[in-house]
């Protein structure tokens, strides 16, 4: 039996030693693994209505309820197209839809009614830095000096006062001088 013992006990040990290496082994990965990533699936945030009114040169014009985000593109497809006679160059399709907006959309060699396809005013006096990026022209950097101005300097009498505290240049006043108001 001694030399039996010694003819096998390589292997006598490798049984042994083998299901004992792979238990350290599970336990050590356990241990320097942490515990597994929680996953929490908030499924989708439905977007908030808005509505928008869509008239001029489209085939059903009228109110239509959008998702918040949505684009004018979107409102103009919902009211079913434009017309044949549609000029749609005179209209910023990629601009995105807020509460309320109203998009006119001209016939050809009608000129744009003053104050057409645009939302409500602005109020520069109350409007978050986020409301005024949506104005062609106003990124975050100039939304953020504006904000920063009316908390530093107080409120504005007028809207030219964007231009007297030089917070935008004159040609970025011009597209947004007919989108902001100071008043209530």
């Amino acid at each position: 039996m001694p030399d039996l013992l010694e003819r096998y006990r390589w292997l006598i040990v490798a049984v042994f030693a083998v299901p004992l290496l792979i238990g350290i082994g599970f336990l050590l990965e356990d241990r320097f693994s942490g515990p597994e990533p929680l996953e929490i699936d908030l499924g989708e945030v439905p977007a908030e209505e808005i509505s928008v009114y869509v008239t001029g040169a489209v085939q059903r014009p009228g109110v239509y309820p959008m998702d918040d985000g949505d684009r004018w593109i979107d409102a103009l497809e919902d009211a079913g197209g434009a017309t044949e006679d549609a000029d749609l160059a005179a209209v910023d399709l990629a601009r995105r839809a807020r509460d309320e907006d109203t998009i006119v959309v001209p016939r050809l060699g009608q000129t744009a009614t003053a104050g057409a396809s645009l939302g409500p005013l602005v109020n520069i006096n109350t409007a978050i830095a986020k409301e005024l990026e949506a104005l062609p022209g106003i990124g975050e950097v100039r939304a953020g000096r504006i904000v920063q101005s009316r908390d530093e300097d107080g409120a504005f009498s007028s809207v030219d006062e964007l231009l007297e505290r030089e917070l935008i240049p004159a040609s970025v006043f011009e597209e947004i001088a007919d989108l902001v108001t100071v008043g209530p």
